[in-house]
């Protein structure tokens, strides 16, 4: 299917054995099943956590997540409109809050499309909430940690330990060979085994994509600075997160996560469908730190590395409003996603299982990240 190095094979064996451990279930297609089924709690947005609130689906059973990707518009409630397909943890948001449509109608997409309201009740998000969307309209609730490092073609001489860089280090010439002035285009290209100039390609998720957005402010950037660098490229927004397919050259580089790269190499025993579509990758170290290690649970098996210096929260977005609501919605909500014993927080399994890190009481926060409205 996939070309696989032997190290690839070593990752996709070594993962196998954490589903097994676990006692994965017969696998499950993507979105609700079987075709047209409704579920009480409705989410969309991000890639990066699609696949573990499919998984937590199965536990949670009110939870009906919609891939990022998939067919062009989705139907969420009986008699409920077609709407498109929000992809990425931004446009989950920007979705979410037309669906709680408290200031008049709107509809999504917020040009083109159609009202929603009532259709969403919670956004998967790869990004904490926004500084510059001060409010709190929204709730972005913790419930799981994620890695974020670079993938590099495998078959390719990219060196595969740079540090991250920082904003001081500009002024140095020749510039540090570091992945912050990769993408600011400061540094173009790396000599290979034999010496050969080899042009560096970075390569950005789709606008919208939650990755994007912490990948680049992780390297102390901006869209506007690496626009300006005239190097990094999504292809036109095609370039989808955590697909690796993407990465054909020697000089291909782009964010990937952890936790995605360790369900992927587990697809075949996970209790839902996941995409093992990395292609060709190797995922490299950040100023020596490896993105992941062998497992401290499951024999053979491989977790995030916790030490590793970039990582963040997943969060999934609710209505503020809904956290003291008493409609029998609202209580489901509340059971599903608040406080750290609560029916997600509480499937722990389920979240190592998908590659991600439990994070202990800090799971189901209300208190916290909090932003306003995105239209």
């Amino acid at each position: 299917m996939l070309n696989k190095t032997k190290l690839r094979l070593g990752v996709v064996a070594a993962c196998a054995v954490v589903a097994v451990g676990l006692g994965a279930a017969a696998p499950a297609i993507a979105d609700p099943t079987p075709a047209g089924t409704i579920k009480p709690l409705v989410g969309v947005g991000s890639d990066t956590t699609e696949n573990v609130v499919n998984g937590l689906g199965t536990v949670v059973t009110n939870i009906g997540s919609y891939d990022a990707t998939g067919s062009a518009t989705i139907q969420t409630r009986t008699g409920g409109p077609l709407f498109n397909r929000p992809n990425g943890s931004g446009n989950g948001q920007k979705a979410l809050s037309a669906s709680i449509n408290l200031s008049g109608t709107r509809v999504w997409p917020a040009t083109t499309g159609v009202d929603i309201t009532g259709q969403i009740d919670f956004a998967r998000s790869s990004s904490a909430p926004s500084g510059t969307l001060v409010g709190t309209d929204l709730t972005f609730i913790p419930f799981a940690r994620d890695a974020v490092s670079f993938a590099v073609n495998a078959s390719s001489d990219f060196p595969r330990d740079i540090a991250l860089g920082a904003a001081a280090q500009d002024t140095i010439s020749p510039a540090p060979f570091t992945l912050r002035n990769i993408y600011r285009g400061t540094v173009t290209n790396y000599a290979d085994a034999n010496f050969n100039t080899v042009t560096i390609r970075p390569l950005l998720p789709q606008t919208g994509s939650g990755t994007r957005n912490f990948w680049v402010a992780q390297l102390g950037l901006t869209d506007a600075l690496i626009t300006a660098g005239g190097v990094a490229t999504d292809l036109g927004g095609t370039v989808q997160e955590h697909n690796g397919t993407f990465v054909t050259g020697a000089g291909d580089i782009v964010p990937f996560s952890v936790a995605q790269y360790i369900q992927q190499g587990n697809y075949a025993s996970l209790p839902t469908t996941v995409v093992e579509r990395r292609g060709n990758i190797q995922l490299g170290n950040i100023g020596s730190n490896k993105p992941y290690q062998p497992s401290t649970t499951a024999q053979g098996g491989l977790e995030i590395n916790p030490s590793f210096p970039v990582n963040r929260l997943v969060f999934n977005v609710v209505s503020t409003a809904r956290l003291t609501g008493t409609s029998a919605a609202d209580v489901q909500l509340q059971q599903a996603f608040v406080g750290s014993t609560s029916q997600v927080c509480s499937a722990s399994a389920t979240i190592k299982q998908y590659g991600f890190g439990t994070i202990g009481t800090l799971c189901g926060n209300t208190t916290t990240y909090k932003q306003a409205f995105q239209f």
